[in-house]
């Protein structure tokens, strides 16, 4: 979980999160979890809307799935983002239930910048973590591209940001 001292919604990063999930349960908790840390989050039940929306308003961030009960594929936006170039840039992370490495390579071939393969049970500590990766990703890209800081700079401060630690038990 993100501590106190971990602000995910730093006023900079000015970031605004799509979700396309398809089991609603998961889309809920995911949704609540980036509200309660101050995110301008929109969520969808398919793909298909949230292009739609994604048209009018680019958002920098998307999370969504690669299999939807519809038979959408998720892969097809991820492509379709990448084919329309858009800037700012956008980090997409993609959910898969399925762990077999063939589906992780695809989605990262169709243009995603990280998969997260989910299991029946909901791990916020997963989805986060990977949120802080997709977040320093995007900073260093604002960085590079508006001549500031330093991305190594970025990249340390970021790093340095405490997480409560997942323990076995």
């Amino acid at each position: 979980m993100f501590t106190e001292n971990t602000n995910m919604s730093d006023p900079k990063n000015n970031v605004h999160i799509y979700l396309a999930i398809s089991e609603w349960q998961a889309r809920s908790s995911t949704e609540d979890l980036l509200v309660l840390h101050g995110f301008d989050v929109s969520s969808f039940s398919t793909p298909e809307n949230l292009w739609e929306h994604f048209l009018a308003r680019p958002a920098r961030f998307i999370i969504l799935d690669r299999s939807f009960d519809d038979g959408s594929d998720g892969l097809v936006f991820v492509k379709k983002i990448r084919a329309k170039n858009v800037s700012p840039y956008v980090y997409v992370l993609v959910r898969s239930t399925v762990e077999r490495l063939i589906d992780v390579q695809a989605a990262l071939a169709a243009g995603a910048n990280d998969c997260l393969v989910v299991y029946k049970i909901h791990d916020p500590f997963q989805i986060q973590s990977r949120i802080l990766v997709g977040l320093q990703w995007l900073n260093c890209l604002d960085s590079i591209k508006n001549g500031g800081n330093d991305p190594n700079e970025i990249l340390q401060q970021r790093s340095s940001m405490p997480l409560e630690r997942a323990h076995d038990n």
